[in-house]
């Protein structure tokens, strides 16, 4: 950004602060407070995964486009829409970042899960609107094609039919909620001894903490919806207890899990890539010439 765009978005920023009345000097307290910069993180990387793709997938062969919709309750908004311009066929792309802090390696085996010692991190995927009142319960289930108490079961859940694909940034699973000098709590980079050491298996060309910050939310990966859903084709299972239909009620779980295998069985320069269905998005032309077979 040069000077005379760096004053542009100043002045766009301070006209904006006086339209809404908000103090232009509480800002930076307004915009890391913890329960408004999840947010501002989450929409982040939806303009961050458009950039990307309209770098990587060819324009004369894809558009990849922004859709500006405002969801009601009952419906669902699409983050991102890849068209394939010869057949038409549209591509949903719903974005979700990692879980905080949720990179470990397991302790032990789970069954339809991971293996003992594999490096996992968990991607938060999870509807933010739940219905629950009668009405609501009813017609979700029509919607959905499931009866109510399946619905009610798993209310803050997505179904496969809901987008086609799953995107994630993975950076914040190293990131912690710390005290800052002040008392204030804040989001703040601070990847675990084995986290830090998984990180450097993906070979960043650098070691400060700025460029490791940016380089693992630049580790973007893809899913296909029916990929991660609970189905005896996925192999996912569900982990709702009032789930009764584990292992095809056609959810996906609220943290679907990116398994990397167990990293210390692999040579030490491979760098480690997913093993369960996730697609690195350097390969996402691969990935969604795929789906047009699928979707």
């Amino acid at each position: 950004m040069n000077i005379s765009e760096e004053e542009k978005w100043i002045n766009e920023i301070r006209q904006y602060c006086r339209s809404l009345n908000i103090s232009t000097s509480d800002l930076y307290k307004i915009v890391t407070d913890l329960k408004v910069a999840p947010m501002i993180r989450g929409k982040a990387f939806e303009f961050s995964l458009h950039s990307k793709l309209v770098q990587l997938l060819p324009a004369e062969d894809w558009t990849v486009t922004k859709p500006v919709i405002n969801a009601q309750t009952g419906t669902h908004d699409i983050d991102i829409m890849v068209r394939h311009n010869r057949t038409g066929k549209i591509i949903s792309v719903e974005c979700k970042l990692a879980g905080k802090g949720m990179f470990n390696v397991a302790k032990s085996s789970k069954t339809g899960f991971y293996k003992k010692g594999d490096y996992l991190i968990k991607v938060k995927c999870m509807r933010s609107r739940t219905t629950k009142t009668p009405e609501k319960v009813n017609s979700m289930s029509k919607k959905l094609g499931v009866s109510p108490e399946m619905f009610l079961a798993h209310s803050d859940q997505y179904r496969a039919t809901s987008f086609d694909v799953v995107a994630t940034s993975i950076g914040n699973a190293f990131y912690e909620t710390l005290e800052d000098n002040d008392g204030n709590l804040m989001y703040k980079f601070e990847p675990s001894e084995k986290g830090m050491q998984f990180i450097q298996r993906l070979k960043p060309s650098a070691n400060d903490e700025e460029f490791l910050q940016e380089f693992v939310y630049n580790k973007v990966y893809l899913a296909c919806s029916l990929d991660i859903t609970v189905a005896n084709d996925s192999g996912v299972i569900c982990n709702k207890q009032a789930c009764i239909d584990k292992h095809s009620c056609g959810f996906i779980p609220n943290y679907p899990i990116i398994n990397y295998g167990n990293m210390e069985e692999l040579p030490s320069e491979i760098i480690p890539s997913p093993q369960n269905g996730w697609v690195e998005i350097e390969k996402c032309l691969p990935f969604f010439e795929s789906l047009l077979e699928r979707i």
